[in-house]
């Protein structure tokens, strides 16, 4: 499975065996409630964060030397693990300046919520059964793209096309999956790029293990036992 996070909560891709799907999630527990134990849960989301050290992850500092400019910057710094429990912008940048030195970004902040949501179910079942772990998209069509980061902005129709060429190569119909799913749900629900990320966070789920590699190659853990890696093939 791949997911990534959308205003009507995770929008997901799902393979089995060789049938594909896709559907939203309220939260973390509607997603892997329906799926068997051993499945992998690929998510674009930061995983395992830091408590101090103003270099920030090593993870993020290597997807941006890898994308190199201007993808590079789609790659934002995580916010530090107590910046979770802050109760609006101000205060995590309160919280970020005392941990690391450094402000949090409004992007970073907007998805706390979310982070919070993931790593907490993280810390709290280990034993689930499920393997999840953090990608990243844009490394993600950097790796199955031949080491080459994309040209243009997700955001627009040339790079929303580019990127559906580099998922032609490695999942025949992904033009067929991603028209289905534009189809289904309004953009207020589940944006373009949504479906773009979780998709391409599926083929890479389906990879097969020891074909994966993570930045960095030795991920570290955090003080909760979270490794902080961003896994691509």
């Amino acid at each position: 499975m791949g997911v990534d996070g959308c205003k009507a909560g995770w929008f997901y891709f799902r393979i089995d065996q060789k049938s594909v799907s896709f559907g939203v999630a309220s939260d973390i527990h509607q997603l892997t409630s329906a799926l068997p134990v051993g499945s992998r849960i690929f998510i674009d989301i930061p995983i395992g964060l830091i408590d101090s050290n103003s270099e920030g992850r090593a993870c993020d500092g290597d997807a941006r030397k890898a994308l190199g400019s201007p993808r590079a910057s789609s790659v934002f710094s995580a916010p530090v693990f107590s910046v979770l429990e802050a109760a609006n912008y101000e205060e995590a940048q309160k919280l970020s300046l005392r941990a690391i030195g450094k402000k949090l970004s409004r992007q970073a902040f907007a998805i706390t919520p979310k982070i919070r949501e993931v790593n907490d179910y993280l810390i709290s079942n280990r034993d689930s059964g499920y393997l999840i772990r953090e990608i990243h998209p844009e490394v993600c069509f950097w790796s199955l793209n031949d080491l080459k980061p994309t040209k243009y902005s997700k955001k627009r129709i040339t790079g929303f096309e580019e990127r559906l060429q580099v998922l032609e190569k490695h999942l025949p119909n992904a033009h067929d999956h991603v028209d289905r799913a534009l189809n289904k749900y309004l953009r207020r629900e589940v944006a373009r790029d949504d479906i773009l990320d979780a998709l391409v966070g599926m083929v890479v789920a389906s990879t097969p293990e020891d074909k994966l590699k993570t930045m960095p190659p030795a991920p570290p853990k955090d003080s909760r036992g979270l490794p902080m890696e961003i896994v691509y093939t």
